[in-house]
Protein backbone atom coordinates (compact mmCIF):
# COMPACT_ATOMS: atom_id res chain seq x y z
CA UNK A 1 0.00 0.00 0.00
CA UNK A 2 1.30 3.70 -0.53
CA UNK A 3 -0.12 6.54 1.12
CA UNK A 4 0.20 10.30 0.00
CA UNK A 5 -1.07 13.64 1.51
CA UNK A 6 -2.26 15.82 -1.36
CA UNK A 7 -4.42 18.99 -0.99
CA UNK A 8 -7.31 19.00 1.24
CA UNK A 9 -10.96 18.67 -0.06
CA UNK A 10 -13.80 16.10 0.49
CA UNK A 11 -13.55 14.01 -2.53
CA UNK A 12 -14.02 10.24 -2.20
CA UNK A 13 -13.53 8.77 -5.21
CA UNK A 14 -12.41 5.10 -6.46
CA UNK A 15 -10.43 3.54 -9.67
CA UNK A 16 -9.61 0.56 -10.39
CA UNK A 17 -6.65 0.56 -12.95
CA UNK A 18 -6.11 -2.52 -15.27
CA UNK A 19 -3.17 -2.85 -18.01
CA UNK A 20 -2.67 -5.58 -20.73
CA UNK A 21 -5.98 -7.70 -20.29
CA UNK A 22 -4.66 -9.17 -24.03
CA UNK A 23 -8.45 -10.78 -24.94
CA UNK A 24 -8.52 -12.01 -21.41
CA UNK A 25 -11.67 -10.68 -21.01
CA UNK A 26 -12.48 -13.41 -17.41
CA UNK A 27 -9.38 -11.42 -15.73
CA UNK A 28 -11.33 -8.31 -16.17
CA UNK A 29 -14.54 -9.98 -14.78
CA UNK A 30 -12.89 -11.15 -11.86
CA UNK A 31 -11.33 -7.94 -11.28
CA UNK A 32 -14.37 -6.06 -11.30
CA UNK A 33 -16.13 -8.78 -9.19
CA UNK A 34 -14.10 -7.19 -6.61
CA UNK A 35 -14.45 -3.70 -6.82
CA UNK A 36 -17.48 -3.02 -7.86
CA UNK A 37 -17.67 0.04 -5.64
CA UNK A 38 -15.24 1.78 -8.15
CA UNK A 39 -16.14 5.08 -9.65
CA UNK A 40 -13.97 4.68 -12.59
CA UNK A 41 -12.24 1.91 -14.67
CA UNK A 42 -8.95 3.05 -16.11
CA UNK A 43 -7.04 0.72 -18.41
CA UNK A 44 -3.98 1.19 -19.52
CA UNK A 45 -3.49 -0.40 -23.30
CA UNK A 46 -3.25 -3.62 -24.69
CA UNK A 47 -6.63 -3.85 -24.23
CA UNK A 48 -7.79 -5.16 -27.63
CA UNK A 49 -11.64 -5.47 -28.38
CA UNK A 50 -12.04 -5.66 -24.28
CA UNK A 51 -12.51 -2.21 -24.49
CA UNK A 52 -15.91 -2.78 -26.06
CA UNK A 53 -16.95 -5.41 -23.96
CA UNK A 54 -16.09 -3.37 -20.96
CA UNK A 55 -18.59 -0.93 -22.23
CA UNK A 56 -21.18 -3.69 -22.55
CA UNK A 57 -20.79 -5.44 -19.61
CA UNK A 58 -20.20 -2.71 -16.98
CA UNK A 59 -22.46 1.17 -18.71
CA UNK A 60 -22.81 2.40 -15.58
CA UNK A 61 -19.08 3.01 -15.22
CA UNK A 62 -17.08 5.50 -16.60
CA UNK A 63 -14.25 4.19 -18.46
CA UNK A 64 -10.75 5.93 -19.35
CA UNK A 65 -8.22 4.00 -22.00
CA UNK A 66 -5.73 4.04 -24.25
CA UNK A 67 -3.97 2.21 -26.98
CA UNK A 68 -0.70 -0.25 -26.38
CA UNK A 69 1.62 -1.37 -28.82
CA UNK A 70 -0.77 -4.67 -29.59
CA UNK A 71 -3.68 -2.25 -30.23
CA UNK A 72 -4.33 -3.11 -33.97
CA UNK A 73 -8.09 -2.95 -34.29
CA UNK A 74 -9.16 -0.36 -31.60
CA UNK A 75 -9.28 3.29 -32.48
CA UNK A 76 -8.02 5.54 -29.22
CA UNK A 77 -5.55 7.99 -28.37
CA UNK A 78 -1.95 6.72 -27.33
CA UNK A 79 -2.00 9.50 -25.06
CA UNK A 80 -4.66 10.67 -22.50
CA UNK A 81 -5.09 13.18 -19.98
CA UNK A 82 -8.25 13.81 -17.29
CA UNK A 83 -8.88 14.90 -14.10
CA UNK A 84 -10.06 12.32 -11.06
CA UNK A 85 -10.46 13.19 -7.72
CA UNK A 86 -9.41 16.97 -8.71
CA UNK A 87 -6.17 15.54 -9.54
CA UNK A 88 -4.44 15.50 -13.01
CA UNK A 89 -3.92 11.77 -14.38
CA UNK A 90 -1.74 11.35 -17.22
CA UNK A 91 -2.51 7.76 -18.83
CA UNK A 92 -0.71 6.02 -21.79
CA UNK A 93 0.47 2.48 -22.53
CA UNK A 94 4.27 3.30 -22.46
CA UNK A 95 6.04 1.94 -24.88
CA UNK A 96 6.51 5.21 -27.05
CA UNK A 97 8.18 6.17 -23.62
CA UNK A 98 10.59 3.17 -22.98
CA UNK A 99 9.28 2.19 -19.72
CA UNK A 100 10.84 -1.08 -19.77
CA UNK A 101 14.53 0.73 -19.39
CA UNK A 102 13.68 3.47 -17.27
CA UNK A 103 10.38 6.38 -16.31
CA UNK A 104 13.11 8.91 -17.37
CA UNK A 105 11.03 10.11 -20.45
CA UNK A 106 7.71 9.07 -18.53
CA UNK A 107 8.14 11.52 -16.05
CA UNK A 108 9.51 14.09 -18.43
CA UNK A 109 6.34 14.11 -20.08
CA UNK A 110 4.19 13.83 -17.02
CA UNK A 111 5.76 16.78 -15.64
CA UNK A 112 5.74 18.65 -18.91
CA UNK A 113 1.68 17.86 -18.57
CA UNK A 114 1.65 18.84 -15.08
CA UNK A 115 0.46 15.64 -14.45
CA UNK A 116 0.01 14.34 -10.29
CA UNK A 117 -0.74 10.44 -11.33
CA UNK A 118 0.24 8.88 -14.02
CA UNK A 119 -0.49 5.65 -15.27
CA UNK A 120 0.93 2.69 -17.55
CA UNK A 121 1.52 -0.64 -18.53
CA UNK A 122 3.16 -1.90 -21.35
CA UNK A 123 6.06 -4.09 -18.87
CA UNK A 124 3.87 -6.89 -17.07
CA UNK A 125 5.23 -5.90 -13.69
CA UNK A 126 3.58 -4.33 -11.36
CA UNK A 127 4.98 -0.79 -9.35
CA UNK A 128 3.40 1.96 -7.65
CA UNK A 129 6.51 4.77 -7.17
CA UNK A 130 6.20 8.61 -6.62
CA UNK A 131 9.00 10.80 -7.87
CA UNK A 132 8.93 14.79 -7.46
CA UNK A 133 5.60 14.75 -6.42
CA UNK A 134 4.34 12.77 -9.00
CA UNK A 135 2.58 9.30 -8.47
CA UNK A 136 3.63 6.36 -11.03
CA UNK A 137 1.09 3.73 -10.96
CA UNK A 138 1.72 0.57 -13.16
CA UNK A 139 -0.87 -1.90 -12.43
CA UNK A 140 0.74 -4.87 -13.96
CA UNK A 141 -0.97 -7.37 -16.31
CA UNK A 142 -4.45 -8.59 -15.35
CA UNK A 143 -3.76 -12.28 -15.61
CA UNK A 144 -2.09 -11.66 -12.25
CA UNK A 145 -2.63 -8.30 -10.89
CA UNK A 146 -4.19 -4.94 -10.80
CA UNK A 147 -4.26 -1.50 -8.50
CA UNK A 148 -6.90 0.60 -6.63
CA UNK A 149 -6.42 4.43 -6.79
CA UNK A 150 -8.98 5.82 -4.16
CA UNK A 151 -9.07 9.75 -2.96
CA UNK A 152 -10.39 10.09 -0.35
CA UNK A 153 -10.57 14.09 1.68
CA UNK A 154 -7.58 14.91 -0.39
CA UNK A 155 -5.33 11.90 0.55
CA UNK A 156 -3.99 9.94 -2.50
CA UNK A 157 -4.42 6.03 -1.79
CA UNK A 158 -2.70 3.38 -4.59
CA UNK A 159 -2.49 -0.28 -4.28
CA UNK A 160 -1.62 -3.38 -6.38
CA UNK A 161 -3.85 -6.31 -5.51
CA UNK A 162 -3.79 -9.76 -6.73
CA UNK A 163 -6.68 -11.23 -8.83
Amino acid sequence: MHLIKQSKGDIRMKAVIMSDSHKNFQSIIDIMTQEADADLIIHAGDVHKDVEDIGDAYPEYKLEYVLGNNDFYVQAPYNRVFTFGGKTVFLTHGHEYSVKRSLIRLKQKAQEIGANICVFGHTHQSMIEEQDGILFINPGSTRSTYAVLQIENGEVNAEIKER
